[in-house]
């Protein structure tokens, strides 16, 4: 567990940073697939975690959310469009476009009733807000601290190639995004906060605003 910045740890679940959970006072972000739960807790033994927030729910992000509920008692936040994605266990629980509905096996994990819908405005812990951005994922969350402008940004943006593991910036990728035209407009939305700070649910974190700025610059409407 590394801290990237005040009251705020990066939690790398693989290497490379291909897979991150962060701890954001006593808030736990995102818990990794299904196998990273006992890392996730030997890494946080010795901090008191009093909920667990995700950016969404995907398996790579959500998979031991059910295990972290039950085992610490803690409630779980998801955004309010994807509650019924969490609850099921499946990413997309509905119908799904002709060429994405083998892509629903891969996209299952271990279900749970969340506790609270988040929406746009509502505090997380150690000074973050919700961002609504959607697109990747119905109800996507970005986190984001105005006061020194850090801002988690889950999926909307990768730092890092699968094809190659280095980092870089990316959108993500269009099979696993059900609307890319919406993702992209929400990486243009927090492009434009100008952040000092990113953290990536995938890739390294990224202390360039610039390089944000030009990137989201470059992509399509």
């Amino acid at each position: 567990m590394q801290m990237v910045a005040r009251d705020l740890y990066q939690l790398a679940l693989t290497p490379r940073s291909g897979v991150n959970a962060y701890l954001v006072g006593d808030v736990l972000v995102d818990s990794g697939y299904p196998l990273h739960f006992k890392r996730l807790l030997g890494e946080t033994a010795s901090r008191t975690i009093h909920a667990h927030a995700l950016t969404h729910a995907h398996p790579d992000h959500a998979g031991s959310s059910k295990k972290l509920k039950t085992t610490l008692g803690i409630p779980v936040w998801v955004g309010a469009g994807d509650a019924d994605a969490l609850r099921s266990g499946r990413a997309e629980p509905g119908e799904v476009p002709f060429g994405r509905a083998a892509l629903k096996s891969l996209m299952k994990f271990p279900g749970v009733e969340p506790d609270r819908e988040l929406r746009e405005g509502d505090e997380l812990a150690a000074g973050f807000v919700a961002l609504e951005t959607p697109g990747h994922s119905p109800g996507h969350m970005a986190f984001w601290r105005e006061e020194d402008a850090t801002l988690i940004c889950g999926d909307v943006l990768f730092n890092i190639s699968f094809a190659t593991t280095a980092a870089g910036l990316n959108t993500p990728p269009g099979l696993f995004t059900p609307d890319p035209a919406q993702n992209r407009a929400s990486a243009r939305r927090l492009a434009a906060l100008q952040p000092k700070l990113v953290l990536f649910g995938h890739g390294p974190p990224l202390r360039d605003a610039g390089a944000l700025s030009a990137f989201a610059e470059r992509l399509a409407g």
